[in-house]
């Protein structure tokens, strides 16, 4: 009971980003579980204390507690949640641009959710997978990385969870000399963003899909920006003038 309030007590400073307090909590159920030889539950603080560290951005941190914690789920022969650390894995290593190392460890996440019919959640492992092959410049494998991920999310019918590979594919039609395609993907990408209120990240689709207009000056891409908008071309090109400022 103790080692369960202590996890919750962890979570609940690190859901209101108390960090130092979550790291402490964390660390106490680390401590319990070693004294009761509770290896899954040490894993799962493992785990959770590398989540703070990568949210603080010290990397190298956060994969080591990612590394003890899948040590672990290895011997309790955990394989399923293992996938949660491959994953994470991946991530760390994308921001410390080891890309390969980054990919090997999202297909080992992927292999282990495929093994299990974790279908949905294989999307955000694809996501990831068609960031890093972009990244290396394998624009194909990116896109077919995309595809899948973008598929997935479809099936599951989460239109949000959908604006992020819109906005990737439009990235990589971009810079494939696709605006014509770029646009239209990350046309997409604005239209759930603005549904769903997240101004953040609908400016930067606006950013985005200014700067193709910029080159093409396509009056269709500006008439179909404004309608998500809500918007007449006249006001959105004014938008537009201060992206050049």
């Amino acid at each position: 009971m103790r080692l369960e309030l202590l996890n919750q007590l962890g979570q609940a400073h690190q859901s209101i980003r108390e960090f130092e307090k979550a790291k402490f909590y964390f660390q106490q159920a680390i401590e319990l579980s070693c004294e009761l030889d509770d290896k899954r539950s040490e894993s799962n603080s493992l785990y959770k204390l590398g989540i703070i560290y990568f949210y603080q951005r010290e990397f190298k941190q956060a994969r080591l507690l990612f590394e003890k914690s899948l040590n672990l789920r290895t011997q309790t022969e955990d394989r399923r949640s293992s996938a949660v650390n491959y994953h994470m894995l991946g991530i760390v290593a994308e921001e410390l641009r080891e890309y390969e190392e980054a990919r090997q460890n999202y297909q080992q996440a992927l292999e282990i959710k495929i093994e299990f019919g974790d279908r949905y959640s294989q999307a955000s492992t694809y996501h990831q997978l068609g960031i890093v092959a972009e990244e290396l410049r394998e624009y194909t494998e990116a896109q077919q990385n995309y595809q899948q991920a973008l598929a997935i999310k479809i099936e599951y019918g989460d239109r949000y969870a959908q604006a992020s590979t819109y906005n990737q594919l439009g990235l990589l039609a971009k810079a494939q000399g696709n605006l014509t395609e770029a646009g239209q993907n990350l046309l997409q990408a604005l239209e759930i963003f603005t549904q769903f209120q997240d101004k953040h990240n609908g400016v930067i689709a606006l950013r985005n899909l200014f700067r193709i207009y910029q080159t093409t000056q396509d009056p269709s891409l500006l008439e179909s920006i404004s309608q998500v908008l809500g918007l007449s071309p006249d006001e959105l090109l004014n938008i537009f003038s201060e992206f050049q400022n």
